[in-house]
């Protein structure tokens, strides 16, 4: 079996319609490997600059643990006004392009992870994320019957090709009728396909500040044949993929 060239964001049929879907969370924790791989640079200003705020506010006697994991609030939202590690993070992330709510939330539990478990810190390894809710749309029970076989009007190949058209039959109407109990609930079908590069593209002009023309000089742009508008393309289409609403302006203007 040849080896897929886009791999899955999701291997189920259905998603909930906004960012808390499991293939946005996905897409998420693709972007930030992506980071580490592309751009560390980034990652590393984190661990010099705003690790050290973070460990002092944690060691001030403020509870920033309990925020961290209520998917109700946001973490950054909750940081005291006047802290080091507000205005550490701020700065980070404006730095960096970055300034997207949920993106800055991860990076203070990537903080947190780093505080407890100094080896991530070294390897730059991020928050892996995953808070998605559920909507829950469960087809009912799929029973099959069918009449029995009868010997003598029937040959055994009749039969079981007439058993095997009334499965399919009663099949693809179970089918109908679970996607439309789905889409009651309001799911929408899952985004299988994707390309990796995208993210690669999107880190580079995002976070890294390049632009279009930038991207597509690499040595290893010409070699891959890439073109400024498939990498705009790309840019942009790996932004709706994460969630991320504010893309950077540059030299040549992204439309969303």
């Amino acid at each position: 079996m040849p080896v897929r060239k886009s791999p899955r964001l999701a291997y189920c049929e259905y998603v909930a319609p906004d960012n808390s879907s499991v293939a946005v969370e996905q897409a998420r924790r693709d972007l930030m490997r992506c980071v580490r791989q592309v751009f560390p640079k980034m990652l590393k200003k984190l661990a010099a600059e705003v690790l050290p705020a973070y460990r002092a506010l944690a060691k001030s006697g403020f509870k920033i643990e309990a925020t961290l994991w209520n998917s109700s609030v946001s973490p950054f939202e909750k940081l005291p006004q006047d802290s080091s590690l507000r205005s550490g993070l701020s700065k980070w992330a404006s730095e960096f392009h970055a300034e997207q709510d949920w993106f800055l939330d991860e990076m203070l539990r990537t903080l947190r992870g780093w505080d407890v478990a100094p080896h991530w810190c070294t390897k730059l390894k991020c928050n892996p994320i995953g808070t998605a809710t559920s909507i829950i749309a469960m087809g009912k029970p799929f029973k099959f019957d069918c009449e029995g076989w009868e010997m003598q009007l029937l040959t055994w190949a009749a039969y079981s090709q007439f058993v095997r058209d009334r499965f399919e039959s009663r099949l693809k109407e179970y089918e109908k009728a679970s996607r439309k109990l789905a889409e009651s609930r309001g799911l929408v079908r899952a985004p299988h396909k994707y390309s990796p590069v995208n993210f690669e593209w999107f880190v580079l002009y995002q976070f890294a500040g390049l632009t279009s023309t930038g991207i597509v000089s690499r040595p290893e742009a010409s070699a891959k044949g890439e073109s400024e508008d498939a990498i705009l393309k790309g840019v942009k289409a790996a932004a709706r993929l994460i969630g991320w609403d504010s893309l950077r302006r540059s030299n040549r203007k992204i439309r969303q």
